[in-house]
């Protein structure tokens, strides 16, 4: 081949690669520009800097998450009454939703869930000691306590499960709400929040 068409076929190819990798490197997108992806269902938000962020030391709370089972419609029954409250918040006082706690069969927590009225629109909240066995033993143990007695509203499970512990509580709620108002508002006293040493015996 004769050497000056391999010298023009080199100089040729060079340039449309030169030409090749300027055009690459134009529209290449960088992660940096990459737009955030959505908050999947059931997710938390993103944190950028964990050990600096605030949220990353806050508990997930249920209105940051999507409610994990299925409950009715909210729905007028014959006699006027609604067949459940709206519900519009639910928490632990220390466990995370997500997370949940460091033994998922040892635990003991409070938790809340905030309801409200759909016709009069009220909102109260509800007040639940959550716990396993072995938690609940922990809990002598660590108090010295003999015996224990829980007053007030209980759920007891045999390890860390939200979704039992929402079916529990919504299904006791639900029980009783499509009765007359003045029946509904007639709830017995819950317990304090936290106040579970209270309900023990020392020596």
């Amino acid at each position: 081949m004769d050497p000056v068409k391999i010298v023009i076929f080199l100089a040729v190819f060079g340039l449309l690669l030169m030409i090749g990798r300027t055009l690459a490197a134009s529209s290449e997108v960088h992660a940096s520009q990459l737009p955030r992806p959505e908050l999947q269902p059931g997710s938390a938000p993103a944190i950028d800097d964990p050990e600096n962020d605030e949220r990353a030391k806050q508990p997930v709370i249920g209105a940051e998450i999507d409610f994990p089972i299925q409950l009715p419609p909210v729905t007028r029954l014959g006699d006027g009454q609604y067949n459940r409250p709206f519900v519009r918040n639910y928490y632990f006082s220390k466990t995370d939703l997500l997370r949940g706690p460091a033994d998922p069969t040892s635990f003991c927590d409070e938790f809340f869930i905030d309801l409200q009225d759909p016709e009069s629109e009220h909102v109260w909240t509800y007040d639940y000691t959550v716990a396993t066995p072995a938690g609940l033993l922990q809990v002598m143990n660590s108090e010295k306590f003999d015996s224990l007695y829980l007053a007030g509203n209980v759920v007891v499970v045999s390890r860390w499960d939200l979704r039992m512990v929402l079916h529990t509580v919504m299904d006791e709620i639900m029980k009783g709400y499509g009765q007359p108002e003045t029946t509904r508002r007639e709830q017995p006293a819950l317990p304090e929040p936290s106040k579970i040493s209270r309900w023990g015996h020392k020596d």
